[in-house]
């Protein structure tokens, strides 16, 4: 069995909160990755110590916004995407046991 993959901010990122919304600095490139509202809830998971998995944003955000799962998942996936392309995603497989 595969184990799950823990997702969280890179450490190249850096967090600036206003009014529920949030913006992301990359440290080593200047560039900002501005999050909505829907999404600032979803960096604080990623920016959490152990991180969060995708399934736990995908029920986070349909919870949240009264969304289908199958639109949070696709929602998720687009903004995962877009982290992963700007550099700001970090991805760590962990066991829970043997």
């Amino acid at each position: 069995m595969n184990a799950p993959v823990r997702l969280s901010l890179a450490p190249e990122g850096s967090v600036a909160e206003l009014d529920g919304e949030a913006v992301v600095l990359h440290l080593g490139t200047g560039r900002f990755f501005t999050v909505n509202r829907s999404g600032a809830p979803l960096l604080a998971a990623l920016s959490r110590a152990g991180g969060t998995t995708r399934d736990e944003l995908v029920a986070s955000l349909a919870t949240a916004f009264h969304l289908e799962v199958a639109r949070a998942t696709a929602d998720v996936d687009a903004w995962l995407a877009r982290l992963a392309a700007a550099g700001l995603l970090a991805e760590s497989a962990t066991g829970s046991g043997p």
